[in-house]
């Protein structure tokens, strides 16, 4: 049975907490280092506690809403939680789509475990048929590595992906870290850090996807450590990825990108089919 317990207030999962089941914005997640499983609710308000069977059982007694047929998807960047997509979302579902807005410890793990917590989420997602995803730097790596796995549901069809800042080819900038200054690199930025840093295993989406990255407008960049333009994490040279459909260049810097307007109205006409830069 369940532990049930108050409506308590919680931090939503950032770096510990890894989403298991997802239902009309409630979220299962396990901690990453204890196994403990928790039931929230969409205001990240803990509703129940226990094992993951336990939690399903509070989950299912709520009788919630299956997930439409069509979603999208959204992965958040490294060190961030999915409260970093939030202007995403908002826009998103301001446009009529449903917004699945996930969290996965992003410093705590390796790509693959990431691909293989988010792929058994996508299984349990009922009612869903068709997905889209729309990610933050390293939520696009993740999405590329769930749509090349072997577990991806088959009940499920992706239709486009939206990428803002990826590294999709390495970040220079990770790589410096991770030689001048190891320790502290793989301490804060995790398994997944060291892996960008070595250039993303996956190949590019099999679906029509965009990249959107930010951008000075300079030479220079913001970033005099990195050569050329870039957002000051990641350069625009390293977000492009053979294949995509359109490249857009936004002003911002890296952590803000996905909150740039032009960004978020670049993604909703990309999502609907229009033309998009290139």
């Amino acid at each position: 049975m369940p532990r049930p317990s108050l409506a308590l207030p919680t931090l939503g999962g950032a770096q510990l907490w890894a989403d298991r089941r997802w239902r009309a914005g409630w979220r299962i997640q396990r901690h990453v280092l204890t196994g403990h499983h928790r039931l929230l609710d969409p205001q990240d308000r803990r509703h129940a506690s226990g094992d993951l069977v336990a939690c399903e059982e509070a989950l299912r007694a709520r009788g919630l809403p299956a997930a439409p047929a069509e979603v999208v998807v959204l992965l958040h960047g490294l060190g961030r939680s999915r409260r970093s997509m939030r202007g995403m979302e908002e826009a998103l579902a301001g446009a009529g789509h449903t917004p699945v807005a996930l969290d996965y410890p992003s410093t705590r793990r390796g790509l693959d475990d990431h691909v293989a917590q988010l792929s058994e989420l996508l299984a349990h997602l009922e009612g869903a048929e068709r997905v889209a995803f729309v990610t933050h730097s390293l939520g696009g790596i993740v999405t590329r590595g769930l749509l090349a796995d072997a577990r991806w549901p088959a009940s499920l069809t992706a239709t486009r992906v939206v990428m803002c800042a990826p590294p999709s080819r390495g970040a220079a900038l990770a790589r410096l870290l991770d030689d001048r200054a190891a320790p502290l690199f793989h301490a804060v930025m995790g398994p997944a850090g060291r892996e960008v840093a070595a250039g993303p295993p996956y190949p590019p989406p099999p679906v029509p996807f965009l990249v959107i990255a930010g951008a000075r407008g300079r030479p220079e960049g913001y970033n005099p450590a990195i050569p050329g333009d870039d957002d000051g994490i990641v350069a625009v040279d390293e977000t492009r990825l053979e294949g995509m459909a359109g490249h857009v260049l936004v002003s911002s810097i890296h952590t803000f990108v996905m909150n740039h307007p032009r960004a978020q109205s670049a993604t909703l006409r990309f999502l609907a089919g229009e033309p998009v830069e290139r």
